[in-house]
């Protein structure tokens, strides 16, 4: 129970004046309450789409053909969970090779060539989790034209993020195998390409098996299923050879910069 700040005496909770003296009583702020409720919702909100979102993805490594629906973003969100995970396995990995080539030639050659474990980080984690992450889009946006193009599906671009995304949330499993094989490793080797390669191989096959099965379900087709399979797999695979190019010749000129660097210093050694 409040008191009255004017005479001391006794007030309820609520009252506009003491019944005392008369005195007018000060708003409550209730402010700070009102925060603590929202700040409550939203915490419970976000609670609910947590669970659901898992609840959502460890449906579908059980019934990935199964399709159910997860919220709106559950197919962004898993396809860029997979793209960073990717990225920084690869990070990792690169940081590591990096590391082996510094302790081979030196520290100070290394350095010289630009060629150093430190500086390789963010700028290859940003890269590949783009390429990676917006080639899924791209690809995805094919088969949302082949879907418009070729069938009466009244599906969106998202409900088929989500629906790829469904099919082939194992890649993630296999994303987190490859991060968990890239932190333990100490050093590259052959069984480390072998099971890259593998993770790979296993990823590829998951993926093309997620984007055919759309021509196998396509409502009132108006092409048999395999032919449209067909021309999905050929722009998939068109898609893709641009992005291993774009990768390809962007760290292309990187390593081509570092050879010749290494090639000037061999010049200057043999001279001197």
């Amino acid at each position: 129970m409040k008191r009255c700040p004017n005479c001391g005496s006794a007030v309820k909770e609520g009252a506009k004046f003491c019944t005392s003296c008369g005195y007018k009583m000060p708003k409550v702020n209730n402010v700070n309450n009102r925060s603590r409720q929202a700040v409550e919702v939203d915490t419970g909100v976000m609670k609910e789409v947590s669970i659901s979102y898992w609840g959502w993805l460890t449906s579908s490594w059980k019934h990935p053909l199964e399709v159910e629906y997860g919220g709106k973003y559950a197919g962004l969100v898993t396809l860029a969970i997979e793209g960073a995970i990717f990225a920084l396995s690869v990070m990792i990995l690169v940081k590591k090779v990096a590391g082996a080539f510094v302790d081979t030639v030196g520290k100070s050659t290394a350095t010289a060539i630009g060629v150093s474990s430190t500086n390789i980080g963010f700028n290859v984690f940003i890269f590949f989790f783009l390429m990676l992450f917006l080639t899924s889009l791209v690809i995805i946006g094919i088969l949302f034209i082949v879907d418009k193009g070729f069938s009466n599906d009244d599906k969106s671009y998202l409900d088929l993020v989500n629906e790829i995304a469904y099919k082939t949330s194992s890649l993630l499993l296999l994303n987190v195998v490859l991060l968990l094989y890239s932190t333990i490793v100490s050093h590259a080797s052959a069984n480390t390409t072998v099971l890259i390669g593998a993770i790979l191989i296993l990823a590829s096959i998951v993926w093309t098996i997620g984007i055919l099965s759309v021509a196998f379900e396509l409502k009132d087709a108006k092409m048999d299923a395999l032919y449209i399979g067909l021309i999905i797999y050929v722009f998939h695979m068109i898609i893709i050879a641009i992005a291993a190019r774009i990768t390809i010749n962007h760290y292309a000129v990187i390593v081509s910069d570092m050879l010749e660097k290494f090639i000037n210093m061999l010049s200057d050694f043999v001279q001197f």
